[in-house]
């Protein structure tokens, strides 16, 4: 229960479980100090299944708001009955009983990382503390229990179902189990502008969705996570520049926030299976380039090199053949690239994606590649250039960018959350 001085509002909620060692008589006697909650009616010997927990997290909350409290596991039988007839219900846990927050009571599938080969002691970024990432990456089937549960009780209030928000909780659960969050990347940039991973773990702006309880984090004065070595973050990336910039910020977290790990990979995601090499647009930030290129604002340099280099043209028009460079860089699948660097594809808990249009062509490969049973968790990608392309230049005998990137995800089971020019989606499965 809360301390004397909170008492509950319809901002907080409190969930308490007791867990029986023998049979327990009614009336029960809850004894807290101050007295804020009632006696309750017993039901014993209740087993549970993930079928009615959204009916029994969804009481809990409601009861919160009105002072009342709900204890509670999950039940194999309808609790209908019991919601509907009586509010003030205790409900005791057997003994024996895996009670967790709201996932299914089923055993782990670990997942360990190859430390040596992923996590080469070569890389600079990986030498610059003497932390050591923990060698197990969190299970994808904890994953989506967890992913599920957050879903039921955040998305509902539109202020907390962020990307940042489900980011952060899945790092904090992450370092409580002592295992590794795999996220993966493509188009990082430079690893800090604009960029929600380190936005959501590094440099939160005051935007923290994990209260510290108890001193499991002490929340440092722009994150809650002081040290990141539960995190392994996967970062793709073909523009040169972008490359040797974005190796440079993750040194520096390395350096400032115990950052064990990072898997920086110079290239592009392709699907095109007879290419090792493709052509990719970027602009020509060198110091001989045109005077007039020069003079372009930075996210114009910087933040729209693509595969897609139709699109390119149409975006710069007269300026593409004075400022655009047509470099060959190494690209592959997904799934190659990763495993290439020791990475399993299989296991990622997050994918970042913001490639200038192209995102319906990965996901459509990466779906060919991945079984759906594998699939991450949670998918964060950019929309707002594939709207763009889709009035302009709309795909010919085919729906559009945006419409079938949704639809190949929620065939999938994917659920989406409009964030302004990206799409959260969280697998709901």
């Amino acid at each position: 229960p809360p301390s004397s001085h909170q008492a509950p509002t319809a901002h907080r909620h409190h969930c308490l479980v007791l867990v029986a060692k023998e049979e327990l008589s009614s009336p029960f006697q809850l004894q807290t100090h101050p007295p804020m909650f009632r006696s309750r009616r017993i039901i014993n010997n209740t087993t549970f299944t993930s079928t009615s927990c959204h009916m029994i997290r969804c009481a809990i909350i409601t009861f919160a708001a009105s002072g009342m409290i709900m204890l509670h596991t999950k039940t194999s039988h309808s609790l209908d009955n019991y919601l509907k007839n009586d509010s003030h219900d205790l409900f005791i846990a057997p003994e024996n009983m895996s009670v967790g927050a709201g996932a299914a009571d089923t055993k782990e599938s670990m997942i360990e990382l190859d430390i040596d080969n992923a996590c080469p002691r070569s890389s600079a970024i990986n030498t610059k503390n003497n932390n050591s990432p923990p060698p197990n990456l969190m299970p994808l089937d904890r994953l989506l229990s967890i992913v599920k549960y957050w879903h039921e009780i955040n998305c509902p209030q539109k202020e907390t179902c962020q990307f940042a928000s489900i980011g952060q909780h899945l790092l904090h659960i992450a370092m409580k189990r002592n295992q590794t969050l795999l996220t993966v990347q493509v188009g990082a940039m430079d690893g800090r502008s604009n960029d929600p991973m380190y936005g959501m773990f590094v440099e939160t702006r005051g935007k923290n969705y994990v209260q510290a309880r108890n001193g499991d984090i002490a929340p440092g004065r722009d994150s809650p996570f002081p040290d990141l070595r539960n995190w392994l973050p996967v970062m793709i990336e073909p523009v040169p520049k972008n490359y040797e910039d974005m190796k440079e910020t993750y040194l520096g977290i390395a350096s400032d926030r115990g950052l064990a790990c990072a898997v920086p990979i110079h290239a592009a995601v392709s699907y095109d299976s007879t290419k090792t090499t493709c052509p990719f647009c970027r602009f020509n930030t060198a110091d001989d380039a045109p005077p007039s290129c020069k003079g372009q604002p930075d996210w114009m340099k910087f933040q729209i090199g693509t595969l897609d280099c139709e699109h390119s043209k149409r975006f710069f028009n007269k300026d593409f053949d004075l400022c655009i460079l047509q470099d060959p860089l190494p690209c592959n699948s997904l799934e190659k690239l990763l495993s290439d660097h020791f990475v399993p594809a299989e296991h990622i808990a997050m994918l970042q994606i913001d490639i200038e249009g192209y995102e319906y062509i990965l996901l459509d490969g990466m779906f060919k590649e991945i079984p759906d049973e594998s699939l991450p968790p949670v998918i964060h990608f950019e929309h707002k250039v594939m709207k763009d392309q889709d009035m302009t230049h709309p795909l010919v005998n085919r729906t559009s960018r945006v419409d079938h990137t949704k639809e190949l995800l929620s065939s999938r089971g994917y659920h989406f959350y409009d964030e302004g020019e990206d799409y959260l989606a969280l697998r709901l499965v």
